[in-house]
């Protein structure tokens, strides 16, 4: 099996389907619900523009240093998530300002359904990333090189940080992608990955320890 890109995208859909979820349960005639909406949309975003900046710098700049133009769609869409997260701003401002209930429920029901609309154009977008990006990565990098995209993540972090890191990603994940999660950082951060395995370890399910500790 070849080298697998991406496999953080499995995380980047729950908490696109989570909030999608808050947002469909909540009473936007509370006030306190309004807020948590507005929380943790913009915890989100935030995690949502530091994973198109990861993949524009990281990822499609090796598609470009092939001379392909596979990436160009991508990262065209990528602008247009920041446009879609704006307005989705606007939408939540719209909830707090209205002046009645009625006002508010539909205000909520509009920036529900703008929402859905992101999350359906965003699980496109991985979808497109996964089923042509990664193959065409495939095609012109070895194993080896495309492994070599997550070094200076793994270097720049502290083992308490890649442990951090994995305790988000792994609950959304499968053994294999656990697996290859802990062997990039055994490979690429010899140095960090003792500590890191001793913090991460006790949260994993009993079943899988043996495997993910070789």
């Amino acid at each position: 099996m070849r080298y697998q890109l991406y496999r953080e995208h499995k995380y980047v859909s729950a908490a696109l389907n989570d909030l999608e979820r808050l947002i469909a349960r909540a009473d936007f005639r509370d006030d306190k619900a309004v807020e948590d909406v507005s929380e943790q949309f913009e915890t989100l975003v935030s995690m949502l523009k530091g994973h198109a900046q990861y993949e524009d710098e990281r990822i499609h700049t090796l598609l470009e240093a092939k001379g392909s133009v596979l990436h160009n769609h991508a990262e065209g869409e990528h602008a247009q998530q920041e446009e879609q997260l704006a307005a989705i701003h606007n939408l939540i401002d719209n909830v707090r300002n209205a002046t009645s209930d009625d006002d508010k429920v539909l205000a909520g029901y509009r920036l529900y359904l703008s929402y859905r609309k992101c999350v359906a154009d965003n699980l496109a977008h991985l979808h497109e990333e996964e089923t042509l990006l990664l193959p065409e990565l495939q095609r012109l990098y070895s194993d080896t090189e495309l492994q070599q995209i997550e070094a200076k993540t793994y270097r720049q972090m502290t083992p308490e940080q890649i442990s951090e890191m994995l305790s988000v990603l792994f609950p959304h994940m499968n053994a294999s992608d656990k697996e290859a999660m802990l062997k990039d950082v055994r490979d690429l951060a010899p140095e960090k990955f003792a500590t890191a395995w001793d913090l991460i370890a006790p949260t994993l399910p009993e079943t899988e320890l043996d495997a993910l500790s070789k």
